[in-house]
């Protein structure tokens, strides 16, 4: 296997915490909604910190309704239309701006950068806190991002096969993990949502030409010149995805309808249980 060391803001876990803490009469389908994770999840986490994993500069937000917010695409996250399909009216806040109003409806404590390494993650005990429905997204084909691809290369394969391999072990063991959480936690649900699948779905249809220009650590540059056909691309920049994609990965967690984009459950059957 080829040497690398994948960007560690793309390697992380996704956790999706649908909680059963208390009864909310309303239109979403669980009372709350918490989530974790990294750049493909964060909505504004990381514009105070220090650090250069931000997005809060166009033309990051160019299709997002209220424009450049921190959120490392052209739109809405995948949280964030997993958010609508579950009947949320607004966006999960951030961590660095939710009020003590809406903390117990869910809070968005996701940051590019965090990871399941401990000098990178936030480490919960979420099943003591209430989280009783639990969805854990597996890594996509980070072999197939295109700065990945121009770091790489591909000795003349569409993606970097060695990132890929890895990928797709990384997946096979964790799967299992979330097999076993379901059997030593009888009272809760578990379910792992693999995005590879998906990756390859969308591969068929979608280029992964990046729609900005990108600087050199693959972020896009700070520009109003973004491609006018990025609804035909997988990626924003030279990682993240597009609001094209995103709509894709969330449909497909909320509905699959094979069990090997989506086990023991997709999203939608989950809530129901």
């Amino acid at each position: 296997m080829a040497n690398f060391q994948p960007n560690l803001f793309l390697c992380v876990y996704i956790f999706v915490v649908l909680m059963e803490t208390f009864i909310v009469i309303g239109k979403p389908q669980v009372p709350c909604y918490f989530i974790f994770g990294d750049s493909l999840f964060d909505s504004g986490n990381n514009n105070q910190l220090l650090t250069t994993l931000k997005s809060n500069y166009p033309p990051y937000g160019t299709d997002f309704p209220q424009g450049v917010t921190g959120r490392f695409t052209n739109g809405r996250t995948i949280a964030d239309i997993i958010g609508q399909l579950l009947g949320f009216d607004e966006y999960v806040p951030t961590y660095a701006a939710v009020t003590d109003q809406h903390i117990n409806q869910g809070v968005n404590y996701a940051s590019g950068g965090s990871g399941i390494r401990e000098e990178t993650g936030s480490h919960l005990s979420l099943y003591d806190l209430g989280g009783k429905k639990i969805v854990v997204f597996g890594l996509g084909l980070i072999g197939c991002a295109p700065e990945e691809i121009s770091t790489f290369g591909t000795d003349g394969k569409p993606c970097v096969q060695s990132i890929n391999d890895a990928i797709r072990l990384f997946n096979r063991k964790l799967k299992p993990v979330v097999d076993r959480l379901n059997v030593y936690y009888p009272d809760a649900k578990f379910t792992f949502i693999n995005l590879t699948g998906m990756a390859l779905q969308q591969g068929m249809v979608l280029t992964n030409v990046p729609s900005c220009i990108l600087r050199s650590d693959g972020q896009c540059a700070q520009t109003t010149l973004i491609s006018p056909f990025r609804t035909m691309s997988m990626y924003y920049d030279g990682y993240h995805p597009t609001e094209i994609s995103n709509i894709h990965i969330a449909k497909v967690s909320y509905n699959a309808v094979s069990p090997m984009d989506a086990s023991p459950y997709h999203i939608s059957h989950l809530v129901r249980l």
